[in-house]
């Protein structure tokens, strides 16, 4: 099953009519931005960024002062649309990752971001894959997916609004494809992403930041 750009459209990010979002501009606050900004500056992380799956483009907006090139792709015409808006200084294209492959040279950009998007294809691995090929050698991937075999994981899982999260792993299956494609882990956590702010600690999403070999 795939899904169409149509599917994410403005009832896709108000109203929870097709998702879990009642009003996605609710995620336009620098403290629910705040712990990647907070890896940014820890790892030193610079150069050239692509935010796979970028919605309105919240977080590209607030890494302008530490990246040259900013990029993002989604697959919704409506949030690319926002998206050019709210960072019109960044790069954005509307991309089926799902299908499609990504219109960037390999190994180009420095740190990618794929924040609760993974999930929206049938084959996490597949995709993966071909944001791997974008990475430059000792680059970062940082991603974001909901879990199912956790407490926390079945709860959120039984209650989804969202019929697109198609591509959900449990635990130790995604972290054996993350194994099998040159990638180191540096951090691992839990979180539940709530409107305003990221809650860490209840096993609803993994967050997992990877550096290339």
């Amino acid at each position: 099953m795939t899904f169409s750009g149509e599917y994410f459209s403005k009832d896709y990010f108000f109203g929870m009519k097709h998702s879990n979002y009642r009003n996605y501009n609710h995620y336009d606050t620098d403290l629910y931005w705040k712990s990647i900004i907070s890896i940014i500056k820890k790892y030193h992380l610079n150069g050239k960024i692509l935010d796979v799956g970028c919605a309105f483009g919240f977080l590209l907006k607030r890494v302008k002062p530490y990246f040259d090139e900013v990029h993002g792709l989604d697959i919704s015409p409506f949030a690319i649309q926002r998206a050019q808006k709210e960072a019109p200084f960044g790069r954005f294209k509307i991309i089926n990752i799902g299908i499609e492959e990504l219109p960037y040279p390999d190994e180009y950009f420095d740190f990618i971001t794929a924040l609760d998007v993974l999930e929206h294809t049938e084959s996490i691995e597949k995709t993966l894959r071909k944001i791997v090929h974008k990475l430059r050698a000792h680059g970062y991937l940082l991603i974001e997916v909901p879990i199912i075999d956790t407490w926390a994981g079945k709860i959120f899982h039984a209650l989804d609004r969202d019929s697109s999260h198609i591509g959900i792993l449990p635990r130790r299956e995604l972290l054996s494809t993350i194994q099998h494609m040159g990638l180191e882990m540096v951090e691992k956590g839990y979180i539940l992403n709530t409107p305003f702010m990221k809650l860490k600690g209840l096993p609803i999403e993994i967050q997992i930041l990877m550096k290339k070999y």
